[in-house]
């Protein structure tokens, strides 16, 4: 062997060792490098301080997390990682509750967050399917949730790739708030992102707030499906689309959805003694 092949492969056996040392934080790393520079560019052009990139470029962001998840895996665990973490997406057999969790529990969230908006003085806000028929709302469901689960694979990353790791190094608890944290974070330069009215409105604390809190509600329904992330997918798929159809980005209202996805959680973790449907793996 060369002397340059010799440095090469020694270069690829060290970098390989340390990634598998450090599984996560190679995956958040590798993930944010292929995201952030388009969110970054985005919230600069914004502001009229660079030109804003193409926005076909926006399917990175979405396909980051699942590409940085594959990577990593395929590093760690080779062909046979990438199968097993991918066959997660083909769990179906679930049982029809678990969908009827997916397509709803984010509508029925949302609204009670507008209700008690409203049942506690609020004005009654602008609900942009407001008027619709059933059929129209249904049909921009049916788009937004299929858009959501192609373009945006966030699950793959967060609950396929780093929960499981997180989940049997740590207690379920400790777990989920060292996931929530990156999480929470990725979605950092939105809110510099002039163009993006949902986080300029609602901020950073309470964008935080709900996200830790669905975190819980996440994990729960992935350990409780035998770790089905099209499930978990549906459901992150449809609390976008929801959000889009029912809210029209108002703080206040928001404010009374993050109590109430913490009530949820919160009751979750009393009823599951902190467990959260986790089970570890029988070996």
């Amino acid at each position: 062997m060369s002397t340059v092949s010799s440095i090469a492969s020694k270069t690829e056996n060290g970098l390989r060792a340390l990634v598998k040392r450090n599984p996560l934080i190679s995956m958040y790393g590798l993930m944010f490098l292929l995201a952030w520079p388009f969110l970054i560019l985005e919230a600069l052009g914004s502001h009229g301080l660079v030109s804003k990139p193409p926005a076909f470029l926006g399917f990175a962001t979405g396909w980051a997390p699942g590409i940085a998840a594959v990577v990593v895996t395929a590093v760690i665990a080779g062909r046979a990682g990438v199968h097993d973490l991918l066959r997660r997406l083909l769990i179906w057999k679930v049982g029809l509750r678990w969908y009827l969790v997916a397509f709803s529990l984010m509508a029925v969230i949302i609204l009670g967050g507008i209700g008690l908006h409203i049942l506690f003085g609020g004005a009654i806000p602008t609900i942009p399917l407001a008027g619709a028929s059933i059929l129209n709302i249904a049909l921009a469901f049916v788009i937004l949730i299929t858009a959501g689960a192609l373009i945006n694979t966030e699950e793959i990353a967060w609950r396929g790739f780093a929960l499981p790791i997180l989940q049997a190094r740590y207690s379920p608890l400790t777990a989920l708030v060292l996931l929530a944290l990156p999480e929470a974070l990725f979605h950092l330069p939105y809110f510099w992102n002039k163009d993006v009215a949902f986080y300029q409105n609602v901020g950073i604390f309470w964008f935080t707030a709900f996200t830790i809190a669905a975190v819980f509600i996440y994990a729960f329904v992935f350990n409780k499906t035998s770790g089905s992330l099209l499930i978990v997918t549906l459901l992150h798929s449809s609390q976008n689309a929801w959000a889009n159809l029912l809210s029209d980005n108002s703080l206040r209202p928001f404010q009374f959805t993050v109590a109430l996805i913490w009530m949820i959680a919160l009751a979750l973790i009393l009823i599951t003694k902190g467990r959260l449907g986790y089970e570890p793996e029988q070996k």
